[in-house]
């Protein structure tokens, strides 16, 4: 409760339907208490990853009235408590995306002050998806992160990743105990014990290094796997990484507001050109154009996949063709689709 006077803190909560995604808590306490009642720290799917945070769906960037035109900027103290390792990968593969050709102002106004807790996975949230291990992003981070929970029974053992973290521990000292000589020993069996518990293991790898030649293109793959596409989005809403956007004006009588929300590079109206002609007209290009943005082109020009292993984008897909399938093909040189 006592953080809530410093920052906004969002945390995982759990809402109708049984759906769990990150809100903030409120700053009122008649308020407080029953959002705590929804908080769960348990190993969750949590739907939608926290870069919404800080790159939400849909956001004003103008507003316009009488011939005055003003900047709509966001920034304000955010506490993101609970933060799985492969989101905190998600956050900071944004974060290096919005300035890279330019600083965002908008992502970059609203990432300013941040403190990220991540909490490590003791068994995958899901299951059949997760494959973290395999793309080295978790079930721990390793990096990135200000303070990182390992769960041991009634406690948690604290690991701070920066000054920032230090800080915080030092500001709530009351709340924090000194660690014993075991503690290192402890923390290791946890996340040793962790990785193990994920079973889907992928030669992610092999993959990145076939997606990296350039006279590879699997065409069969992309093609059976695009004629399953139903192109709901659902993939690449769902991951942490996607940063593709559009931007469009509302105004009514004089006065409006311009307006970006997320795009996704599988729909028609991504590529068609002004002149209504569409150079991925097929439907397999546009499913080539995804799998080559995460596995090739992320790799090329920032040297880590635009993957982070999380599983989403097949627990979401209808169809069941996510990113692993197409992984575990091309690999192992078998028919997983």
């Amino acid at each position: 409760k006592e953080t809530t006077k410093d920052w906004n803190t969002f945390i995982p909560q759990k809402n109708i339907g049984g759906d769990v995604w990150f809100e903030p808590l409120p700053k009122e306490i008649k308020d407080l208490d029953q959002a705590l009642a929804r908080i769960t720290l348990a190993e969750e799917d949590i739907v939608i990853s926290p870069k919404d945070l800080f790159f939400p769906q849909l956001e004003t960037m103008l507003e316009f009235k009488g011939g005055q035109i003003g900047e709509v900027i966001e920034a304000s103290p955010k506490l993101l408590f609970g933060i799985k390792p492969c989101d905190l990968k998600g956050l900071l593969f944004a974060d290096e995306f919005y300035q890279k050709n330019f600083t965002d102002i908008y992502y970059q106004s609203r990432m300013k002050e941040r403190l990220i807790v991540t909490k490590g996975c003791l068994s995958p949230p899901r299951p059949e998806a997760c494959f973290c291990s395999s793309a080295k992003t978790g079930p721990f981070a390793k990096e990135g992160y200000d303070l990182q929970l390992s769960e041991a029974g009634d406690c948690y053992f604290v690991e701070i990743g920066s000054t920032k973290g230090e800080s915080f521990v030092s500001k709530y000292g009351k709340y924090f105990a000194e660690q014993d000589q075991e503690a290192d020993k402890q923390i290791n069996q946890i996340k040793d014990k962790a990785a193990e518990s994920i079973k889907l293991k992928l030669d992610f790898q092999k993959a990145l290094e076939l997606m990296a030649q350039d006279n590879f293109i699997p065409e069969e793959n992309y093609k059976r796997i695009g004629e399953r596409c139903i192109y709901c989005g659902a993939c690449l809403y769902s991951c942490p990484t996607c940063t593709c956007f559009n931007v469009f004006d509302n105004v009514k009588k004089g006065q409006g507001e311009r307006l970006r929300n997320w795009d996704a590079c599988v729909f028609d109206g991504y590529t068609r050109e002004a002149s209504g002609h569409n150079p991925r007209q097929e439907k397999w290009i546009k499913t080539a154009r995804r799998y080559e943005h995460k596995l090739k082109y992320d790799f090329k020009t920032t040297g880590r996949s635009g993957c982070v292993g999380c599983g989403r984008c097949l627990s979401s897909c209808p169809v069941a063709i996510g990113i692993s399938k197409f992984i575990q093909e091309i690999t192992t040189e078998k028919r997983i689709l």
